[in-house]
């Protein structure tokens, strides 16, 4: 343990902090830290010390399919800056289109003919993962009732399918934040690690689902509109449970689930793509579990 100097306000006291901490945030004797409360939790954060910028070089070449999640991976590891190199002008061809949308904060600083440059000129400090994390999940929300207005009012489904590049805007960036500067309770880390994932994967379920009903409408009946319209109401649940876990709640969760399940044939497509819409909604489940039991 090292004692460290605390600004709270106008006050300054001292206090013991584990060196394995202290050592990892490359603080000094003497350095400045900050406390601050927040809820239940009281907030302890080093100040006063410059980042240092983390840049990465990305060789692009021959690296075909996988150009766009390298790019994603070290956006979510937490670079400042990368250069992205190519040989070939068409390994980045919709580069802006395609990739730049989903790392949010990034933009390409300097470009060559063999190179693109991105750099954060936003950063993530001020950002909180929990109030990004109900973001997420109201765009899921949003996304879920234009597929079923959609159906009842045959309308065309390309918001819904277009609304996907937020809900993976907003997973990278909470991913990001992650790796940046941790979460504010450090045991849940893994498990929201684990559910930010699992919103991305419900927002890719919900795209195919509408893809697939814009191509072939006459193939969707009252049963699969029922399951959407349950699958929505699910969600909702889970919003409401990730922040407030309630034991009943769960297992009325973990029932409607088992009766949605036994609704799908998972024979035609339609239905398998709801029935796997439905099993990453469930899930959820296995992160509320592990992080809230035995601490009710």
């Amino acid at each position: 343990m090292q004692r460290k100097l605390v600004k709270q306000g106008a006050a300054t006291l001292m206090i013991s902090l584990p060196s394995k901490w202290i050592q990892k945030n490359a603080l000094d004797k003497g350095d400045e830290i900050s406390l601050y409360e927040e809820n239940e939790n009281l907030i302890i954060s080093k100040s006063g010390k410059k980042e240092e910028i983390q840049k990465a070089t990305l060789d692009v070449s021959d690296l075909h399919p996988l150009i766009n999640r390298a790019l994603i991976a070290l956006y979510i590891k937490g670079m400042d800056e990368i250069e992205v190199v190519f040989s070939n002008k068409n390994e980045i061809k919709d580069f802006s289109k395609k990739i730049l949308p989903e790392l949010l904060g990034f933009e390409i600083i300097k470009q060559t003919s063999s190179s693109i440059v991105l750099r954060d000129i936003t950063g993530c400090e001020k950002q909180e993962v929990d109030s990004l994390i109900k973001r997420i999940i109201l765009i899921l929300d949003s996304i879920a009732e234009e597929i079923i207005n959609g159906v009842e009012n045959k309308q065309a489904l390309n918001s819904a399918i277009e609304a996907d590049i937020s809900v993976n805007r907003l997973t990278n960036f909470c991913l990001r934040i992650l790796n940046k500067k941790d979460y504010i309770i450090s045991s849940k880390k893994p498990q929201i690690y684990g559910l930010l994932n699992l919103l991305e994967e419900i927002g890719d379920n919900y795209k195919k689902i509408a893809q697939f009903i814009d191509k072939n409408p006459k193939l969707i009946n009252k049963k699969h509109l029922l399951c959407l319209q349950e699958s929505r109401e699910l969600l909702k649940y889970y919003n409401e449970l990730i922040f407030n876990f309630n034991r009943e709640k769960v297992v009325e969760c973990s029932r409607k689930y088992k009766k949605l399940k036994e609704e799908l044939n998972t024979k035609s497509v339609i239905d398998i793509y709801i029935y796997e819409l439905l099993m990453s909604i469930i899930r959820i489940n296995n992160y509320l579990l592990v992080y809230s039991l035995g601490k009710e």
